[in-house]
């Protein structure tokens, strides 16, 4: 018979995480950033 682990018992780093979602939000808000501007500058060439 195979031998079955728990599904929580392995140790969790939480300083790995947090530090892998620093660029992963890096890359957000530069898409969020991006997003706005475009659409800024859609809005200004509709104007004139």
């Amino acid at each position: 018979m195979a031998k079955f682990k728990p599904a929580g018992s392995t140790k969790k780093l939480p300083a790995k995480s947090a530090r892998a979602a620093i660029p992963c939000l890096i890359l957000v808000l530069l898409g969020i950033a991006a997003m706005c501007l475009l659409f800024y500058l859609s809005l200004q060439s509709g104007t004139s």
